[in-house]
């Protein structure tokens, strides 16, 4: 539950993105994406209030900002590490069906979390998802996209008929997938959190706090971390 926030100005986008779960959407409509959350509590935040406030609150609290459109995108922020695909496919087809296309990333360092995932038109493209607490590759649907080729994605798959072979882990040409590479494929096909800090928009706008609802639903015995 977001509490009663004082007055607020609008302020520039502030950059964003490590250890943190958010979803992009590309639309200028805010309104229509806190409708299509079904956001409660929903009250108006900058910026500043709003990545604050998701970052230093318990997630349990089911608490997410909204920001003002950058780019062309909304984000979606405020949200835990996914623990299971199943858990966010749905709500991507949902709102790849309203909004065209539909991005989720999620990312923590500390457990080498790292997972992307694309929806066009109702349809789930492009999944993938690695922990490398567990050495697991646990997601990975659909085929490698243009941008992820381009940025040279090759990693490590122990699920690999090679990776029975002692010399499989000793190639140069693979590797583990990082924080970095969520921002860049982030970047690739949206806007990478980390672009926020050099944006400068046209018109400051407030964004919103609220905590979301049946759409994006969330497994509270999480990561933990």
């Amino acid at each position: 539950m977001v509490l009663n926030l004082p007055p607020q100005l609008p302020d520039n986008p502030c950059g964003f993105g490590f250890k943190t779960t958010w979803w992009a959407l590309p639309t200028n409509d805010t309104n229509a994406v806190i409708a299509t959350l079904q956001l409660q509590d929903a009250q108006p935040a900058n910026w500043q209030t709003g990545i604050k406030y998701v970052y230093e609150n318990d997630t349990s609290q089911q608490v997410v900002f909204v920001t003002s459109p950058v780019y062309g995108w909304t984000l979606i922020t405020g949200l835990y590490l996914i623990n299971q695909p199943d858990e966010i496919i749905q709500p991507l087809i949902q709102l790849s069906q309203i909004f065209g296309v539909a991005l989720v990333f999620s990312t923590h360092r500390v457990v080498e979390y790292h997972l992307w995932a694309k929806a066009v038109s109702g349809s789930l493209v492009r999944g993938y998802g690695y922990s490398g607490e567990s050495g697991e590759t646990f997601w990975d649907k659909g085929a490698m996209t243009c941008e992820e080729k381009d940025l040279n994605f090759a990693f490590f798959d122990e699920r690999s008929p090679e990776a029975e072979d002692d010399s499989y882990w000793e190639r140069d040409d693979l590797n583990y997938p990082d924080e970095m590479c969520v921002m860049n494929i982030a970047h690739a096909w949206s806007v990478s959190p980390l672009d926020l800090d050099t944006y400068q928009p046209k018109e400051q706008l407030l964004g919103v706090l609220g905590s979301h609802t049946k759409l994006l639903t969330r497994n509270t015995n999480d990561l933990g971390c």
